[in-house]
C-alpha cells in the first residue's frame, strides 16, 4: 500500500504541477496558433527547431515546432525555455548564436506562456 501511494504521489507531482511559468489562458481574446503561435514559432524557433532546418545549431532532432501538433507535443519544454508567467520568465531560448539575433520581448514571452496554457487546457479557441 505504501509503494502504491508513493507511485500515485509521484505521478501527480509530475502531471498535476501545471506549467513551468504558471501562465494561464486569458478568458477573453486568447492567443491562437493562427493569431500568435505560428508567427512566434517561425520568428524565434523554427530556424533551429524544424524538420527542414539544414543547420539545427545543436537543437535536438526530435524537437520540431513546424506545426501546431509539434508545439502541443512540446508545451512544457517550450514554456520552460522561452515563456513568461507569474512563476518565471524563461529566457534560455532562442539561442542567439543561431539564426535568430533578436530576442522576443517580455510581452511576447508572456503571450507565449498564455498561448501554451490555452493549448494545454485544450481551449478550442486556441486552435
Amino acid at each position: 500500500m505504501t509503494k502504491l501511494f508513493a507511485v500515485v504521489l509521484l505521478a501527480c507531482v509530475a502531471g498535476c504541477a501545471g506549467s513551468p511559468t504558471a501562465a494561464s489562458c486569458p478568458t477573453s481574446d486568447p492567443p491562437t496558433y493562427a493569431s500568435f503561435g505560428a508567427d512566434f514559432m517561425t520568428t524565434y524557433c523554427t530556424g533551429c527547431h524544424s524538420a527542414k532546418a539544414t543547420n539545427r545549431f545543436g537543437a535536438p532532432s526530435d524537437q520540431n515546432f513546424d506545426t501546431e501538433a509539434d508545439v502541443i507535443a512540446h508545451l512544457d519544454d517550450i514554456d520552460q525555455e522561452a515563456a513568461s508567467g507569474p512563476a518565471a520568465t524563461n529566457t534560455d531560448m532562442p539561442d542567439m548564436s543561431g539564426p535568430v539575433h533578436t530576442a522576443p520581448t517580455t510581452a511576447d514571452r508572456v503571450e507565449l506562456g498564455q498561448f501554451l496554457a490555452c493549448l494545454k487546457a485544450g481551449d478550442p479557441a486556441a486552435n
